[in-house]
């Protein structure tokens, strides 16, 4: 028989790596800002592990790729090609290839819990239903995503996994040239060339313009308010800003983001002046700085669980996740 090839439809990103921007992919993704695919792509002591959302989270009915074979919860098939679509943030592009597993292993109606060390920012529960050694995974760079998935009945459309066991000659076709695309992308990797990658660098000018948008911003919030403003952040004495008046003078850390989610990494140093200047110390979260910024003032508070970032005109919480630093990890909206 042919080898067996599903579709599983996730939110896009960019690296998959973990707690990070993250667009479409569902419902879920759509309401929450969150989905388990964030780290379908990290290596974890050389393996990948796999999600995709399924209906009432009944997992991947084997049954539909081997229908003459008994399968019971659990049961595993080996040696199946999986392929990652998204929806692109182009809308003219509609749905594309991301990346792709060659030669994992799927198990029949059953979601499993991973093991072993989380790292910062990790929730405290990760599933997944297929697994894979990282050397036969790619991801493909944001640029490279180009194979657009085709409309219509028996195609890959809204549900998250799509078996691909319409039997008609489209798809059949689709099917082909979707094996033919990841062999010739797999055939070009081996022989050198730079196609798929496992996640990017990032764009320092890009870290910089962001870092430069929201400093802008916190200092007119708080101008506004009647702050005389200065700034520190050549000094490292654990915040950016200083804002003083007849009352007062606050130390502002200011996080600016590129997206919605809320993830930082607080220093040694900073996380200990938030502690030791927990009544005047603020931290400011700009989101989207470089696009519609979205400004956050959140003050310190000491919970019987742990360090909390309380915002102070609004509802939102972010907790402290303490190693020798700090991450802020986004647990509620």
């Amino acid at each position: 028989m042919p080898k067996p090839l599903l579709i599983f439809r996730i939110g896009w990103m960019d690296t998959y790596q973990g707690i990070d921007e993250i667009h479409g992919g569902g419902s879920h993704v759509a309401e929450h800002g969150e989905g388990g695919e964030m780290w379908n792509f990290r290596d974890e002591g050389g393996k990948c592990y796999g999600y995709v959302m399924t209906t009432n989270f009944a997992g991947i009915d084997l049954s539909r790729i081997l229908p003459d074979q008994e399968w019971n919860k659990g049961s595993e098939l080996t040696d199946v090609d999986i392929v990652f679509i998204s929806k692109s943030p182009e809308k003219s592009m509609g749905q594309v290839v991301i990346g792709w597993y060659k030669n994992a292993i799927v198990f029949h109606k059953e979601y499993r819990k991973r093991r072993g060390i989380k790292k910062q920012g990790d929730w405290d529960k990760i599933e997944y239903l297929s697994e894979i050694y990282y050397k036969n995974v790619i991801l493909l760079q944001e640029t490279d995503r180009t194979f657009q998935i085709p409309r219509g009945k028996g195609f890959p459309g809204q549900s998250n996994v799509w078996y691909g066991d319409e039997e008609t000659s489209d798809v059949a076709q689709f099917k082909k040239q979707l094996r033919n695309y990841i062999n010739n992308v797999d055939s070009t990797r081996k022989r050198g060339k730079k196609v798929g990658s496992r996640g990017k660098k990032p764009n320092k000018k890009e870290i910089l313009a962001i870092e430069s948008a929201a400093i802008k911003e916190a200092w007119t919030f708080y101008e506004k308010k009647g702050y005389d403003i200065s700034s520190v952040e050549a000094d490292n004495v654990g915040w950016d800003l200083e804002a003083s008046n007849c009352d007062q003078t606050l130390l502002i850390e200011v996080k600016g983001h590129k997206g919605n989610v809320v993830q930082f990494e607080l220093t040694p140093n900073e996380y200990t002046q938030l502690q030791q200047n927990k009544d005047n110390y603020r931290v400011c979260v700009i989101r989207n700085a470089l696009t519609e910024p979205d400004f956050r003032e959140f003050a310190p508070k000491k919970k019987k669980n742990g360090w909390f970032l309380v915002e102070i005109d609004g509802n939102e919480s972010v907790r402290l996740d303490e190693k020798v630093a700090a991450r802020a990890v986004q647990i509620g909206f």
